[in-house]
């Protein structure tokens, strides 16, 4: 059973009494609603230049409009910060210049790793528009072409109390969610909905949205509940090698609910 005390510290993360508030747009120069490459590249870069600025204790503010933004997003070493989203975050479906390692492993649109005490939050319900249809490409022939070298939407690695809430998440181009080898995650009131049609089905042409997974976790003190998933893959899934996890009053239409799909031995 999750521990009443690591649930207690987890809530405990979503004050920031004595932060300091970045605005993207009015303080950090973030342009909303242009969808323009140009402007894409630059709220990224914003981004990008922001996290590496953030000082303990401060909350960066995404305003209740829409910003347009390239992948690639890149948080390491954060502590005591607060990411708040109170409108929508839409990433790029340019796959040609999306961002890749020499080895031509393409980013993640947003990956935070060896981050302490993070929120990742919303005061209403954010929405973040991964743009996969084109990564999904034809059914079957987009996958032949582009296989896993797709972007997940939100990557966090070796972090330590991590809180996840007021997030929907929509149009993954690969897994939307995966948070491996944390000590202490929470997610509560979160939605991932990935769907190539507005049917209520999974038919054969719905599940040629292959590898869509909706929250894959691994580590120690993990509690996801009051959160749905809608996808055509794994839909909560717990990882080899995790401990001391709870999942409850979850909804899910996809796959199935998974445990120890990766395996260790």
């Amino acid at each position: 059973m999750v521990t009443t005390k690591a649930i207690a510290a987890l809530f405990l993360l979503a004050i920031a009494a004595k932060s300091t508030v970045i605005n993207f747009q009015t303080d950090r120069g973030g342009v909303p609603d242009d969808q323009s490459m140009n402007t894409q590249w630059q709220n990224g870069n914003i981004f990008n230049n922001t996290l590496l600025e953030m000082q303990p204790g401060d909350t960066l503010l995404f305003p209740n409009t829409t910003f347009y933004l390239m992948g690639g997003i890149k948080g390491i070493n954060l502590t005591n910060i607060t990411i708040q989203f109170d409108g929508t975050l839409v990433f790029s479906d340019n796959i040609d210049e999306w961002p890749r390692e020499a080895n031509g492993k393409v980013l993640m649109q947003m990956y935070f790793e060896k981050c302490v005490n993070c929120v990742f939050t919303s005061s209403g319900r954010a929405l973040i528009n991964g743009k996969g249809q084109k990564w999904w490409g034809d059914p079957l022939i987009g996958y032949l072409i582009y296989g896993e070298n797709r972007p997940r939407v939100f990557e966090c690695a070796s972090c330590v109390n991590v809180l996840f809430e007021n997030i929907n998440m929509i149009n993954s181009p690969y897994w939307t969610f995966w948070v491996h080898s944390v000590e202490g995650l929470e997610v509560r009131n979160c939605e991932i909905d990935n769907r190539r049609s507005e049917w209520d089905s999974h038919n054969e042409y719905d599940l040629t949205a292959f590898n869509t997974d909706g929250f894959d976790f691994t580590g120690n003190n993990i509690y996801i509940h009051d959160s749905k998933v809608w996808n055509q893959d794994d839909c909560f899934c717990v990882k080899d090698g995790s401990t001391n996890v709870l999942v409850e009053r979850v909804e899910a239409s996809g796959l199935g609910l998974t445990i120890g799909s990766i395996s260790g031995s």
